[in-house]
Parts: C-alpha cells; sequence; structure tokens
C-alpha cells in the first residue's frame, strides 16, 4: 500500500504559476502540499526572458523580491528591446519604469529562476514541497481527488487540485475528460551561445521577425557574461510544412543573415539545442470544475503574439490562490466557487490574450512589420507609440486598426 497523505489544497507543479499560487496562499496562512515531478533546480527549455508583468507580479507577491532578484548573479537587468523587420531594418524601445530603481525585466535561466521562486514558497511553514513525484492518477472521490504516482509509492486525498504541470491533456482529461484539443500549438528550439557579440549595457532583449519564421520569430536574449539565450519558434502548423528541423532551420538563418552570422562564434554547430512544444492561447477553454483548477500552461496562456507566458502563469497562480481561499472559507470545493476563477481569466487575460492572436495574424504580413518597424527606426515619435503599447492593453489595440498603419504610411 502507498502512503497517504491528505491535504486540503494541492498544487501539482512547482514552477512560475505552481509556485505564486503557493506564496499568495501561504501568506494568507493557508498551507498547501505543493509536488513535482523533479527536484529543484531543474532546467527548463524558455527564452528566459522575464517581462515587465513578471517584475509586476513578483512587487505583488514582495517587493523585497525584485530588490533581491536585481542584486543576485542569476539575473541581468534588461532595459530596452530590439526588433528587427523582414527587411532587417531595426528599432529600440527603451522599457518604462515607475521606479528607476528597479529594471524593467530581466533576461534569468529558468532553472535559476523557477528555483528562486520555490525557496521564496518554502520560507514559509506553510508550504510543504515534495520533488521526484510523477503524478500518473487523478482520481475522483465523492470528497477528495486521488492522486498517485507512477511508482505507486505515493497516495495524497486533496480537497482541491491546482494543476500548475504543463499542457499535458492526458493528466487534465482525468479532471476533465471533456477538456479540448487546442487548434493549433507553437514548438520552439533554443541554445545557449557564448560570446555573442553586438549586446551592450542595456542588455536589450532583441526580436528578429525573419520571413521564414513569421509570424513568430528568432530571438537573442543576452546576459551579462557574453552568452545568450538564442531560439527560434514556430506554430507547429508552419514548423511541420518545413523541409529541415528547427535546429537545422536556426543555424541555417544565423548563417544566411550577414547581421546574425558576424555575432556569433564559428562552431556553432557544436552546439546543444533543445526543443518544446508551446500551448499558446487559440481561443477560451475550460480552466475550473468540480475540485480543480488549471493554472500557466495547463490553461493555455502564452500570448500567441508576443510568446509572454511566465507573467500570465504568474497572474493565474494569484487568480487560483484567491479563489482557492474562497473555497477554504466557504468549505465548497465545488465549481460553484471555481468557476469565479475561469470568470477571472476570462475577463482579465481573456481581452489581452485574443488580441495576440489578432496580432498574430497581421504579422505573417511582412509588409506590416516592414513598415511600422522601419518608420519607428526613423521616428521617435511612433517608437513612443509603440513602446505604449507594450505596457497598455488601450494602446495596443491600434495594431489591429487600420488607421493606424495609414497614420504611420503618412508619417
Amino acid at each position: 500500500m502507498p502512503d497517504l497523505i491528505r491535504a486540503d489544497i494541492t498544487i501539482i507543479g512547482a514552477g512560475p504559476s505552481g509556485a505564486t499560487a503557493a506564496i499568495s496562499l501561504a501568506k494568507r496562512g493557508i498551507p498547501v502540499l505543493l509536488i513535482d515531478t523533479h527536484q529543484f533546480p531543474r532546467p527548463k527549455i524558455c527564452g528566459d526572458g522575464l517581462s515587465g508583468k513578471v517584475v509586476t507580479n513578483l512587487k505583488r507577491l514582495d517587493a523585497s523580491y525584485v530588490a533581491e532578484l536585481q542584486n543576485s548573479a542569476i539575473a541581468t537587468a534588461s532595459l530596452a528591446a530590439r526588433f528587427s523587420s523582414p527587411n532587417r531594418k531595426m528599432m529600440e524601445l527603451s522599457f518604462h519604469t515607475d521606479d528607476p530603481a528597479i529594471p524593467p525585466g530581466f533576461i534569468c535561466r529558468r532553472v535559476d529562476f523557477d528555483h528562486f521562486l520555490l525557496n521564496k514558497a518554502l520560507a514559509f511553514k506553510e508550504t510543504t514541497f515534495l520533488g521526484g513525484v510523477q503524478v500518473t492518477g487523478l482520481e475522483r472521490k465523492e470528497d477528495c481527488i486521488r492522486i498517485t504516482d507512477a511508482e505507486d509509492k505515493l497516495a495524497i486525498e486533496t480537497r482541491l487540485v491546482l494543476f500548475a504541470a504543463g499542457a499535458d491533456r492526458k493528466l487534465i482529461r482525468q479532471l476533465d475528460p471533456s477538456f479540448p484539443d487546442p487548434t493549433e500549438e507553437g514548438i520552439g528550439v533554443r541554445a545557449y551561445f557564448d560570446r555573442v557579440t553586438g549586446s551592450d549595457h542595456k542588455h536589450a532583449i532583441e526580436i528578429h521577425f525573419l520571413k521564414e519564421l513569421l509570424p513568430w520569430y528568432f530571438w537573442i536574449f543576452p546576459f551579462a557574461d557574453g552568452s545568450a539565450n538564442v531560439g527560434l519558434a514556430l506554430p507547429e502548423s508552419i514548423a511541420k510544412r518545413k523541409s529541415m528541423s528547427l535546429k537545422e532551420l536556426m543555424f541555417k538563418l544565423i548563417r544566411s543573415y550577414p547581421d546574425l552570422k558576424t555575432r556569433f562564434p564559428v562552431e556553432i554547430t557544436d552546439v546543444k539545442t533543445e526543443a518544446a512544444r508551446l500551448a499558446y492561447y487559440n481561443g477560451p477553454c475550460p480552466v475550473a470544475g468540480n475540485r480543480y483548477l488549471l493554472l500557466g500552461d495547463a490553461a493555455r496562456l502564452i500570448d500567441p503574439f508576443t510568446g509572454e507566458g511566465i507573467g500570465n502563469a504568474m497572474v493565474s497562480g494569484r487568480y487560483a490562490a484567491e479563489i482557492a481561499s474562497a473555497c477554504i472559507a466557504k468549505g465548497d470545493f465545488s465549481g460553484n466557487i471555481t468557476q469565479e476563477y475561469q470568470s477571472l481569466i476570462n475577463s482579465r487575460l481573456g481581452p489581452e490574450l485574443k488580441l495576440g492572436l489578432r496580432l498574430q495574424s497581421l504579422a505573417q504580413r511582412q509588409h506590416l512589420l516592414n513598415l511600422v518597424i522601419g518608420r519607428a527606426a526613423r521616428s521617435e515619435t511612433t517608437r513612443q507609440l509603440i513602446s505604449e503599447m507594450l505596457y497598455n492593453q488601450n494602446a495596443r489595440m491600434k495594431l489591429s486598426k487600420p488607421e493606424f498603419y495609414i497614420k504611420i504610411l503618412l508619417g
């Protein structure tokens, strides 16, 4: 017989959404059992960019977290973003921040950031962590959900599951058998390169809209030591039409574009690459039901235009903690209460993600990217307008309006 553990709330997955939920619940004095397939630190395939949304959510958890990250050896402050159009024009946007002492964004390897955030959760006596637990069973009982592992050494009976273990539909469908397949998913490949030139003290993140990758892009996220996270991503339907693997495509693109080729060491083929699927938003999906909530990638919260995933995951973790707290207070873990989480995700993140879908469609048009980035490269006013769009959803709506492009065309 496996060892039996009982818990009111169990969080499956200790990445940014799960750790954020654990911290938020612990700050309310609510005990949580946090489990993960891995012991930490553990690697995670990602672009490693921590956006302004991530910084904002760290502040909401505890303002000291941002200062600690800033003063650590694991994070590189990023002060700007550079966007290159398909015709190779480049614009640079400086990020805005309410506090000039705090960087607007960071570049931090996920192996380090996720461990940092988990340690913050473990600083609370309310958090119990079990690593190395590979969940294979989620069985609904009358008064709980029974969680079992692959080795049948452990069983957990919990009143509420916060599922933050990625877009594992096999497991999710044990909670909701009708959970739909996505219309589309993405595929990304990344590598760490040493001695990447072309960065400066701003450590600007770089987004290169190359015609071979539209509507997505090739990225370079530089670290302070001269290394960089480099990668590309494509919707799966487009990736399948390529005549080569994404690894081969990445190396080919680096060699094909002179402005990229000169920045990389000659021996690029010796670099290890890793790939991952990207569960980006392609329409509303069910994220709550009797005794469960879906967080982060499980809820398909990756922005389909920007690729923003960590910030949205942390937002979902905060909302999940809010609803889980209400479940505890009312002694009700049914859909009567958990559906409020669905409403929060749909109303707070839904409009932004739907706009991302529209912008993803527009990004397939090379001439629009060439127009906007080319004009912004020459005009400070246009750069300021686009910079505002990165922070303001209402301003970003202008990108989906024809009159915006007419205004850009007329200067």
